[in-house]
């Protein structure tokens, strides 16, 4: 899966045909397949549609489209093809043309609260319909769950499956995006890193992906989140090269494992590694 990274990760693949015939009056709270026509302008839907089980997916980048490919590979290297995946638009990939001139860092921030709330209208879509939901953050995704968290509480899904992200990311690595440029780690033999500016975007497409990125990854989440003293709905992947978004700090790690989130290392893995491990680890981490 190395197409998958913070700036080159979609977590989509083989759509199925929606069923769209439901009425303002036909609201089934236990239906053997779900009508979906209050989210059919809002998701790509995957898999098993009778399945009790949804994983609503916030795919990373951030890229400009919904793409489908890599979700065929996320349901086959976790072998959930009896699970309902459903994809959520981004602002960006919902109305990409408003992308094509550059936007600014407070323009970015705006538009991935809208992304928040998308996120959190499928969730919720799901959730009256009685389905058991988590929400799967890869890359750019764990900065939008880790963002639905922080405005929403863990009681809005039954679980998290955040994947290489950052609680507090490095601000040599969020102000260079938030002007449009890029970074990555670099590791030393000991495993510890320095930041590495990246040759500055030449199109106007990167240089917004790289604002919508610093758009949520300026946040501080530990202390978003520390008002939450309970965060065991979270399930938190990470590599210990990371090269993309680094890897989790001492104090990150305490935070989550002080309020009994679950942590998985990949040790020596880069962002890569750390997507591979975590999507096979999927069915175990929501008990199956």
């Amino acid at each position: 899966m190395k197409k998958i990274s913070l700036l080159l990760l979609a977590l989509l693949c083989f759509s199925l045909p929606l069923i769209l015939s439901c009425s303002e009056d036909e609201k089934p709270t236990t239906p053997s397949v779900l009508k979906f026509d209050e989210i059919k302008e809002d998701v790509t839907l995957h898999g098993n549609m009778k399945s009790d089980i949804v994983i609503v997916n916030t795919q990373g980048g951030p890229m400009m489209e919904l793409d489908n490919d890599a979700i065929k590979e996320i349901i086959e290297l976790s072998k959930t093809s009896n699970l309902l995946y459903a994809n959520v638009h981004q602002a960006q990939t919902k109305e990409p043309e408003k992308f094509k001139t550059d936007i600014t860092f407070n323009e970015a921030k705006k538009y991935d609260d809208w992304s928040v709330l998308r996120l959190k209208k499928v969730v919720d879509f799901f959730k009256k319909n009685n389905k058991k939901v988590y929400v799967l953050g890869i890359s750019f995704g764990a900065f939008m769950a880790q963002e639905l968290i922080a405005d929403y509480g863990t009681k809005v899904a039954d679980g998290f499956l955040i994947m290489v992200g950052r609680l507090n990311i490095d601000d040599g690595t969020w102000k260079p995006y938030s002007e449009g440029k890029m970074t990555d780690y670099i590791y030393d033999q000991n495993g510890n890193y320095t930041i590495k500016l990246v040759t500055e975007n030449s199109t106007v497409e990167s240089r917004n992906i790289a604002r919508l990125a610093a758009g949520l990854g300026f946040n501080r989440y530990t202390d978003r989140l520390k008002g939450i003293s309970d965060l065991s709905k979270i399930k938190y992947v990470y590599a210990t090269h990371d090269d993309r978004v680094g890897k989790l700090s001492d104090n990150e790690l305490k935070f989550l494992k002080d309020r009994n989130a679950t942590i998985i290392k990949i040790k020596d893995g880069e962002h890569n590694d750390g997507i591979d491990g975590g999507v096979a680890q999927i069915k175990s981490l929501i008990g199956l």
